[in-house]
């Protein structure tokens, strides 16, 4: 005897424990054959109610005709029967209660099948009883088999769902009318026994073919669910790989910017102190090469600051005249040098977008038209399709074959790189254009016959003309320059670094050295507290890396030293991590953040540039330093 200890699935269509999967539960069988029980006893309890009014009618009638106790002592037996079959019933269903065994239970057939067993025993000696030797007459006849074979079929979809419920229920009730009416004898005897012979067995096999497509009806099912369990348990297995390589990823990316990062300080302070020295070509070329690494990891970082959610647009009215005028002057001069024509069609049209996004989605399809165009030209284009525009580039390019196509704008993917040579990317700037253009609410596709060309192009809302003058063309982000002494500090200022990397330190104080006063390198946050706590007005500026070997994070440690000091240091706080979790966390700090491997001309101009709005601010500083 089962207990309720014994497995269970939950509510509804989920399936666990015993409904596990093959290989971590029950059998196939076993689940429809657990299926089919809870059934017959979910559709139980209604059908003791209707066949206690049939029994009742039954023995009401022939008492009533025949005046023979025999039909009120069956009725007061059968009406019995049916009350144990519900308190067998009852029984079963605190067993397994609801909604722990929604859909199946484990054991307890005998619980139906020995009440219904005794039950239908009771409807073999009805003829008997209802209709006594001697009492036969045509109508009382055909009244008996009419209530006999109501009940008969009246419990077919019943005992369709448990098998060895269609010989419990069709044996008595045919037997009670064969024996009976072959008793009788006789020509209208014997003939309505050939009649109650063949109905019940035609309703034996109609109930038999009924179970075998319920039978089959919850196999399908089940099937159903497993695959759909299978699913989404390789679902949440894609998800925690994804996750982990996500977090290998940006572990991975932190600890190579950290190198690269140091290695961009060095090459830029090695190509100035050598300006004039044979060697400056070398370092020249170092420094090349060390911008081309750190243009490679800066692009992986823009996915992971989309994905952070860390990139807003800003949309505002612009004409498209002035973005193509923009891109014109980025890339005429490499068409002209690669001999190729770049041409422009475009109307009176206006979008509301950002600029400054749009122009950068642009720019990645000119720039992948001229890398793969070796004759021919560019055209870039802007044309309505309905309530919304449509910017293309059509290039005469080497084509993009048909297999690649549904991939193209999938990370990493390159679909002439087979020996992944890093000087031609990474195959993730189509990928970055896919997140921009979602930010910008439009749409991205491409169109290409290998050996012909490509066109990729965004669609998006149609903005009416504005009144107003033309919003300005985007600008391109600068290439490092000269540093520009009209933004250097009034004096030579003071910094402290924090950051657990010594080789980074010693970069960063090469670099700085000569337009700062004095630079505190420390790895570790007690070095640095003791730095401020020895002379708090000491400072001008931090420069804080975000992971320490310190148990605080940058933006933790910057709020301790700023407190030590009394005043709200200038800071710039350096993360190499692409995980969108920290990224967020960077920029709500309010600090000034900048990701490794950070260009060195940018690192000093953002230094003197936070210095320069502290000393605009009095009220921000209690200390002022004269210049000299």
């Amino acid at each position: 005897m089962s207990t309720q200890g014994s497995p269970s699935s939950a509510p509804g269509n989920t399936i666990t424990g015993a409904d596990a999967p093959p290989g971590l539960g029950d059998s196939h069988a076993q689940l429809v054959r657990e299926r089919l029980l809870r059934r017959m006893f979910v559709m139980g309890p209604p059908t003791v109610l209707t066949a206690l009014a049939a029994a009742i009618a039954m023995a009401g009638v022939f008492f009533w005709m025949t005046r023979g106790l025999g039909a009120l002592m069956w009725g007061f037996v059968i009406c019995a029967l049916l009350g144990l079959r519900l308190v067998f019933m009852r029984w079963n269903a605190r067993l397994y209660p609801e909604p722990e065994f929604t859909l199946r239970q484990p054991d307890g057939a005998w619980r139906f099948m020995c009440p219904l067993g005794a039950y239908m025993s009771m409807w073999t000696l009805a003829p008997w009883a209802l209709m006594p030797p001697g009492t036969e007459s045509p109508m009382r006849i055909l009244i008996l088999l009419l209530g006999m074979f109501a009940v008969l079929m009246g419990s077919v979809p019943v005992i369709a769902t448990w098998r060895a419920m269609v010989p419990v229920v069709t044996i008595p009730l045919t037997l009670g009318v064969v024996t009976r009416f072959a008793w009788m004898g006789g020509t209208d005897g014997w003939f309505t026994c050939v009649v109650g012979l063949l109905f019940g067995g035609s309703m034996a096999r109609y109930a038999l073919s009924q179970h075998q497509l319920i039978r089959r009806s919850l196999s399908d099912q089940i099937d159903k669910e497993l695959l759909s369990e299978q699913l989404l348990r390789q679902s949440f297995e894609l998800q925690r790989l994804n996750r982990e390589r996500s977090r290998f990823f940006a572990s991975a990316s932190h600890d190579l910017r950290q190198p690269v990062h140091a290695l961009a300080l060095f090459s830029r302070s090695l190509e100035r102190d050598l300006a004039d020295h044979p060697l400056a070509p070398v370092a020249g070329r170092v420094v090349q090469a060390t911008d081309a690494v750190s243009g490679l990891l800066n692009a992986m970082l823009d996915i992971s600051k989309i994905d952070a959610g860390t990139v807003v647009p800003q949309p505002m009215e612009i004409a498209v005249d002035p973005l193509f005028l923009r891109l014109s002057q980025l890339f005429e001069p490499r068409a002209q040098q690669a001999g190729l024509s770049l041409r422009f069609h475009t109307g009176p049209e206006w979008l509301k977008t950002d600029a400054d996004l749009l122009l950068r989605v642009l720019t990645n399809f000119v720039d992948n038209a001229l890398k793969y165009t070796r004759r021919g030209g560019i055209l870039v284009s802007a044309r309505p399709r309905g309530d919304r525009l449509r910017l293309a580039v059509w290039d005469t390019g080497l084509g993009i074959a048909p297999e690649h196509l549904p991939h193209v704008f999938d990370e990493f993917y390159q679909v002439d790189n087979p020996q992944r040579d890093v000087a031609r990317g990474l195959g993730i700037g189509l990928a970055i254009v896919k997140r921009l253009v979602d930010l910008l609410g439009g749409e991205v596709g491409v169109r290409s016959r290998q050996d012909h060309g490509s066109v990729f192009w965004v669609d998006l809302p149609r903005q009416p003309p504005a009144p107003a003058a033309p919003a300005l063309a985007p600008t391109a982000t600068p290439a490092p320059a000269a540093i520009d002494t009209t933004e250097l500090p009034l004096v030579p200022p003071r910094v402290l670094l924090l950051d657990d990397e010594q080789p980074v330190g010693e970069a960063v104080r090469m670099w700085l050295a000569p337009y700062c006063e004095r630079i505190e390198i420390t790895t570790r946050l007690s070095d640095a507290c003791a730095q401020v706590r020895a002379t708090p007005e000491d400072f001008d500026a931090f420069i804080v890396d975000f992971r320490l070997a310190d148990p605080q994070d940058g933006i933790q440690a910057t709020a301790e030293l700023r407190q030590l000091a009394g005043r709200r240091v200038p800071t710039i706080l350096v993360t190499g991590d692409t995980d969108p979790e920290r990224v967020r966390a960077a920029y709500a700090s309010d600090l000034v953040v900048m990701f490794k491997p950070v260009q060195p001309e940018v690192l000093l101009r953002t230094l003197h540039q936070i210095i320069r709005s502290e000393e605009r601010e009095p009220a921000l500083s209690p200390r002022r330093r004269q210049p000299p």
